[in-house]
């Protein structure tokens, strides 16, 4: 079997997820692997399933690390929004109050029969799937991870009567949770100190956290925003909901504060002194995409 016919169709993916990625400005790293011959034969090997009742739906692995934990559930919108998902394959656990433990974001994809035609599985169609698995981490939580992923998970042997060993290595993961979520509330509370002082520049670019090209707002819209009942509309524009609405509109432009501001102006605010300053081809673009 030919493995290195995937890596064409990995490279497709992962550019087509940083593409949609980077066109609203989340910040992340992307990965990928197809599984080499040995692991591909010992996974089918190990489970006679494989060809029955199930098939292999992870020969071609992606993850996508996120900088910041809110970003998870944005980020698995915009992939579902571009590949049909496999829902009853997903793995994604749900937090509990009165248990911890390391959570995982899987989520299983379907390709596109125009990448199922390039896949050359030489018999063993019948025990592989056309999918692919997408892992969503945030940053913290990836070295954590991959440290239990080689030293635990591959090797539980020698994990046994060493419960207590375990439970700390499962505490560790939970303050780097803690410490995903203080750094969220760092970035809120700083974005509510620049509010307060008018410094809409600092209050945006500490709320929304993105991967911006420019970081300052142009004086005019400085000016028309140094009225703080205009100025409290912005700071309340929920984030989740921007990045959403950016992804389901299919935001293309430069990933600048002005236009971020302008395209929140027309979603949410709609001021009438910020949209005379809008440039005409965003407004068509939004009433376009309203219409359809």
């Amino acid at each position: 079997m030919k493995l290195s016919n995937y890596a064409g169709i990995l490279n497709e993916i992962q550019n087509t997820i940083s593409s949609k990625l980077d066109d609203i400005g989340i910040m992340y790293r992307i990965f990928g692997r197809v599984k080499d011959r040995q692991s591909l034969e010992k996974k089918l090997q190990n489970d006679p399933e494989y060809g029955k009742s199930k098939k292999l739906q992870d020969l071609i692995g992606i993850r996508v690390v996120l900088y910041f934990t809110d970003d998870i559930h944005v980020t698995h919108l915009i992939t579902s929004s571009i590949f049909k998902e496999v829902s009853n394959s997903n793995s994604i656990d749900n937090h509990t109050e009165d248990k911890f433990k390391a959570s995982r974001y899987n989520v299983v994809y379907r390709l596109e029969n125009d990448l199922v035609h390039s896949l050359k599985t030489d018999g063993l169609e019948d025990k592989i799937d056309n999918t692919f698995e997408l892992q969503i981490r945030t940053i913290f939580s990836e070295g954590w991870h991959e440290i239990d992923h080689d030293f635990r998970y591959k090797c539980k042997e020698d994990w046994l009567d060493s419960n207590s060993h375990s439970r700390l290595l499962n505490g560790l993961f939970a303050s780097l949770e803690s410490s995903e979520w203080a750094m969220l509330q760092i970035f809120d509370d700083l974005s509510h100190k620049h509010y307060k002082s008018n410094k809409i520049s600092e209050m945006l670019r500490h709320k929304l956290r993105l991967r911006f090209a420019s970081t300052n707002l142009n004086q005019e819209l400085i000016e028309i925003l140094k009225d703080p009942h205009l100025a409290k509309k912005f700071f309340r524009i929920d984030r989740k909901e921007l990045l959403t609405e950016m992804c389901n509109k299919d935001f293309y432009y430069p990933l600048t504060l002005d236009n971020i501001l302008f395209f929140s102006n027309l979603l949410v605010v709609k001021n009438e002194a910020i949209l005379n300053i809008t440039p005409s081809i965003m407004i068509e673009d939004f009433e376009l995409s309203e219409k359809t």
